[in-house]
């Protein structure tokens, strides 16, 4: 018999949600503070708007249990599931109120795409949004890239059940003593990487000739658009507005840590340098993303050069590899124009992006899509199995994989592994054949299917502020699913539908 919900559950689930609610309108004085500072007085009021929204649901919310209850997995699971929704639901509302979305749809598709950390973007004139409006989309990416739970643990709220609601957000992984721990060195050591990032890059823009307010605030958000993964960019041309080599190198590097596990950096930042090159050499999920990458990287570069676009090596060298290392990493950041990624580079580099983002970076991580960790034990399992094939009937075989410590590979984890990836292949050929329904075409479709789900941000030109409402559902119901890895939602709604089933009655 599937677990129902029971009246007291949604009461219980309703009240910790108001929680969070009131805690992102807490945060909404980030960009209420900038809006001042920046003298956008009219920005200032929709966020005393949305703040006032956010205390309103919030307050509401938490009425429907007044005083707090001991949370079982089963209700951790749903908050957990439902937050996304319900935190972008309330922050699209100054970014409805700024009038740069053509309706309220477009600004909640920004705000799951922003909690997300997935880098679609439906807003209208970019390039004249306000730094306030700005700085709340990049706060979205750097709470959702982090994950909105973590930040949650980390101030110590949900503590007594965190590892429900930490393994519910697509983490599986933490290595330091308890839960609230791990959840605090995620957000003290990304801070680290942002501060650091946003140093670099504020320079970086000085010499391109960037006036000193706007290169802080540019160095800030490409840091947090980077190393989040999330794709979001300032200007409409993203990356390449800057035509800078510099900056776009940097942009990589940050990528690709934020593509890293967390739980990795936590244990190389317990141990040294020597446990620092153990850790990267021997993880099978570093091995596996390097590999992928590179071999995908070969590919496409030789895809490129069998058609007329990007010849000379410059260019090639320049765009082909921070294109792959965008894709790859979920990024969405961009140094080639939708136009030419449709239209300039032949079918094989389009596909290659395809696969790039379907798989995606590590686990634990700010990456979407199926995650390097569950490609390198698939292939593991299948070594595994050909050589049983092999062997003698008398023969017993044991395989075994390093991630943060030595693992066997049990039956049991496989069937998990392929459990996931399978709902990742099926989302995006649900997506495809949506798409292909909605009449376009098969390829596009098909990217656009696979860049949703993986969260990785890049577009063929279907998503945009004039693509029919169903398919911006459709779109965000594919980043919201990708984003939590399924079986957090699909447990609620299983629940929630069993719920609805009236119970027999029992004859006595």
């Amino acid at each position: 018999m599937w677990p129902r919900f029971q009246k007291q559950d949604l009461g219980i689930i309703a009240h910790y949600l108001g929680s969070m609610v009131l805690l992102l309108g807490a945060i909404m004085v980030v960009p209420l503070v900038v809006s001042l500072i920046m003298r956008e007085g009219a920005i200032a009021g929709n966020y005393l708007i949305g703040m006032g929204c956010a205390i309103t649901i919030g307050a509401l919310l938490r009425l429907c249990r007044i005083s707090p209850a001991t949370l079982e997995r089963r209700q951790a699971i749903a908050i957990t599931a439902l937050v996304w929704i319900v935190g972008a639901t309330v922050a699209a509302i100054p970014l409805w109120l700024s009038g740069h979305y053509g309706s309220y749809l477009d600004a909640l598709f920004e705000g799951v795409s922003g909690f997300t950390s997935t880098g679609f973007t439906l807003c209208q004139d970019i390039d004249h949004l306000s730094i306030a409006d700005n700085m709340w989309r990049f706060a979205m990416q750097f709470l959702g890239g982090q994950g909105v739970i973590v930040i949650a643990l980390s101030l110590g709220i949900f503590s007594k059940v965190g590892s429900s609601f930490y393994s519910a957000e697509g983490r599986t992984d933490f290595v330091l003593p308890n839960i609230k721990k791990t959840a605090q060195f995620i957000w003290q050591f990304s801070s680290i990487v942002v501060l650091c990032g946003t140093v670099l890059l504020t320079v970086v823009a000085l010499f391109l000739g960037i006036d000193p307010i706007r290169s802080i605030f540019h160095g800030l958000w490409l840091t947090i658009g980077a190393y989040d993964t999330g794709g979001f960019a300032a200007q409409s041309l993203s990356l390449m507005y800057y035509h800078s080599w510099p900056l776009e190198a940097i942009a990589m590097v940050l990528m690709c840590m934020g593509a890293v596990n967390f739980a990795l950096y936590a244990r190389i930042w317990k141990g040294g340098f020597r446990s620092t090159i153990k850790e990267f050499t021997q993880d099978i999920e570093i091995r596996t993303l390097a590999i992928w990458t590179t071999l995908v990287l070969i590919v496409f570069v030789a895809a490129i050069l069998a058609g007329h676009f990007l010849t000379d090596f410059a260019g090639l060298a320049r765009r082909a590899v921070f294109t792959i290392v965008s894709a790859t990493t979920n990024t969405g950041y961009q140094v080639l124009s939708t136009n030419q990624i449709t239209s300039m580079l032949t079918s094989g580099a389009f596909f290659m992006l395809i696969l790039g983002m379907a798989i995606g970076g590590s686990s634990g991580s700010t990456a979407g899509g199926i995650k390097a960790l569950r490609i390198g034990i698939i292939a593991k399992a299948i070594i595994a199995r050909i050589k049983d094939v092999l062997a003698p009937k008398s023969a017993r075989n044991t395989t075994s994989y390093q991630h943060l410590g030595r693992h066997l590979l049990s039956n049991e984890t496989t069937g998990a592994v392929m459990t996931i990836t399978l709902l990742y292949l099926l989302t995006y050929l649900i997506g495809a054949i949506i798409g292909i329904a909605a009449g376009y075409e098969a390829i596009p479709a098909t990217f656009e299917s696979v860049a949703a789900t993986s969260n990785a941000g890049l577009s063929a030109g279907i998503i945009s502020p004039s693509a029919p409402a169903g398919m911006k559902i459709l779109y965000m119901v594919q980043m919201w699913v990708g984003r939590l890895e399924f079986l957090t939602i699909l447990a609620v709604l299983t629940s929630f539908i069993a719920s609805l089933k009236p119970r027999r009655r029992v004859k006595k």
